[in-house]
């Protein structure tokens, strides 16, 4: 979606329009009213289709959302849409039957949405993209490309395809994480509940027999005796770093793993950077074969992508532009290995950019496997080895001064 103006305090138009090459896009626009917006637009050579308030911009100009995130699973959708289509139903008969087919009537009267921007005359990419935010640019281009060539059904079905792809590499790899972070999780409970709990009562018993300690059961009941008399400062201070983890949590999981230090992480960084390369080369690949140019296919798929590696994919396209090879361009900008880089030039010689794409992804994707098999077979002993010896060498620790004491009474 493009946005023409934004002006803070004034209210914002979503308008659907037609360009002067017969194109049809969906823009936002700031003005105080609707006439005002259709003139701006019609200044700028724009034929308004159609033109609805959006909300009112905030100081900083950001555009106030008026619509929340449907929840609709796309993968499915975009399945049972191409499935309804390839039996003989036009687009129209086909999301009617999706939206009386849907429960939850915020899902259905949004799809009824989509159904009345199509009968009101627009195409499906631009009906799906009148609604910023619910449904991703990803489809949106993928529609609009197969549109061109007629084969719609097809598109939606390779979108669905690829959805589930990128869903199962990551359910994988989510689920070869979770056992060792419960491990963590449970070990960190048990030693927190050790040092907490349990030290600061040993370190009270301890102290009225006036034994001589070791310097090592010195320090841990040093932090005993500290933590009995500031036990509410020490609640505090684990429900602030509580609360900041669940919040950087959060952000990364809305990020997708997109923040710029966990790539500074020695083994998640280059697993998650190969992740996302093997989603761009898949993304890539779909787009192309459904009719995009690679130049448009990576810039679609560049929010895939972290800050740094958007950057250099801005400059690889840039240099596309320019004259340069896609392999040489890719390679010059680290988004493509010295395999990657073989297998793309060999698609420049023969045509077949798509199916070397989705090989590239697919080979990206197997190295990522092996090396999530690897590491989560190797951290994990290492990580119960690691809390054992912390767990064991507290209760060691509290147990020296009973077994110093044991032994002088006999």
């Amino acid at each position: 979606m493009s946005t023409i103006e934004a002006v803070p305090g004034v209210d914002m138009f979503e308008l659907v329009v037609r360009t002067m090459q017969g194109e049809v896009r969906i823009i936002d626009l700031g003005a105080a009213s609707d006439h005002e917006a259709r003139t701006l637009a019609a200044r700028d050579g724009l034929h308004v289709l159609a033109c609805t308030a959006r909300g009112r911009s905030g100081p900083s100009g950001d555009r106030v959302a008026t619509a929340s995130r449907l929840g609709i699973d796309i993968a499915n959708f975009s399945f049972e849409l191409s499935s309804l289509m390839a039996a003989g139903l036009s687009v129209v008969e086909s999301l009617r039957t999706l939206a009386a087919n849907e429960p939850a009537p915020h899902r259905r009267q949004a799809i009824q949405d989509i159904v009345n921007g199509v009968s009101e005359g627009l195409t499906l990419s631009a009906a799906l993209q009148r609604h910023a935010g619910r449904f991703p640019p990803l489809l949106v281009a993928t529609v609009s490309a197969s549109e061109q060539t007629g084969d719609l059904s097809t598109a939606l079905h390779r979108y669905a395809e690829h959805q589930l792809t990128v869903k199962a590499l990551r359910d994988k790899v989510v689920g070869a994480a979770v056992y060792p972070a419960l491990l963590l999780a449970v070990g960190m409970l048990v030693v927190v509940f050790l040092l907490a709990v349990v030290v600061p009562k040993f370190a009270v018993l301890i102290e009225s027999t006036r034994q001589e300690l070791p310097w090592s059961s010195q320090l841990l009941m040093s932090w005993g005796r500290f933590a009995a008399g500031h036990a509410w400062v020490i609640a505090l201070v684990g429900a602030v770093l509580l609360a900041v983890f669940v919040v950087v949590g959060r952000q990364v999981l809305r990020g997708e793993g997109k923040a710029t230090w966990i790539d500074a992480i020695p083994v998640l960084g280059p697993a998650m950077r190969q992740f996302r390369h093997a989603q761009l080369y898949r993304t890539t690949g779909m787009l192309v074969r459904g009719g995009i140019a690679a130049p448009r296919a990576l810039q679609l798929g560049a929010t895939l992508l972290g800050e740094a590696d958007r950057q250099r994919l801005s400059a690889a396209v840039q240099a596309v532009h320019e004259g340069r090879s896609l392999s040489s361009a890719l390679e010059n900008a680290q988004l493509a290995d010295p395999i990657a880089s073989s297998m793309l030039a060999v698609a420049e010689r023969t045509g077949a950019l798509a199916d070397i794409l989705e090989r590239i992804a697919m080979f990206h994707e197997s190295r990522l496997q092996r090396s999530v098999e690897l590491t989560s077979r190797l951290f994990e002993p290492l990580l119960m080895i690691v809390i054992g010896l912390v767990v064991g060498a507290i209760v060691v620790l509290m147990y020296l001064p009973i077994f110093d004491l044991a032994s002088s009474l006999q």
